[in-house]
């Protein structure tokens, strides 16, 4: 992946939620719905469905409030009680397929997978400077142990596409 991709790769999306934020009209809501890149396409229509369980013929009255949900989701930082209550994803790296980011790694304390299993995370929003937890577009995740060969690993047992890509996080604007 190339460094240009994402600007703050610590915050993956957090740029285009900003350029979205900038060209929404509330007068015109569906016209901005038509300008969504197919990663915050999926998410939008992910919260319709999970977060208001609204039928698509009134997904413009919502797009006001799904880009306050991104902006929160890519700014702010987890409680004490929310990170106590977080899975845990080792050997982690951050990765991306298709413009859409996400964790890679082994998971523990999840509650719908087992223990230890490799995972691919939902939509990833932020990584802590310091690497110790990331937001995804479910949930906070406690980090230990930045391992980027575990792509490579799940990509040569066959658990994850040829296609997905590293996201460095050493050439961060944070550093």
């Amino acid at each position: 992946m190339d460094f240009d991709d994402f600007l703050d790769p610590y915050r993956p999306l957090a740029d285009e939620v900003q350029v979205l934020r900038a060209l929404f009209d509330e007068t015109e809501p569906e016209r901005l719905i038509g300008q969504f890149t197919p990663c915050p396409r999926n998410l939008f229509e992910d919260y319709l469905d999970r977060h208001l369980n609204q039928p698509p013929s009134e997904e413009g009255r919502y797009v006001g409030q799904f880009l306050e949900h991104a902006e929160r989701l890519s700014s702010i930082p987890p409680t004490p009680a929310e990170l106590d209550r977080a899975p845990g994803l080792h050997g982690w790296c951050a990765a991306v397929l298709d413009s859409t980011p996400f964790l890679l790694g082994q998971c523990t304390g999840h509650p719908h997978l087992r223990w230890g299993a490799r995972t691919r995370t939902s939509t990833l929003f932020q990584i802590a400077p310091d690497r110790s937890w990331a937001r995804s577009w479910n949930r906070f995740y406690v980090l230990d142990g930045y391992t980027p060969e575990i792509l490579f690993k799940m990509q040569a047992d066959g658990v994850i596409a040829p296609d997905v890509e590293l996201i460095r996080l050493d050439q961060s604007l944070l550093q």
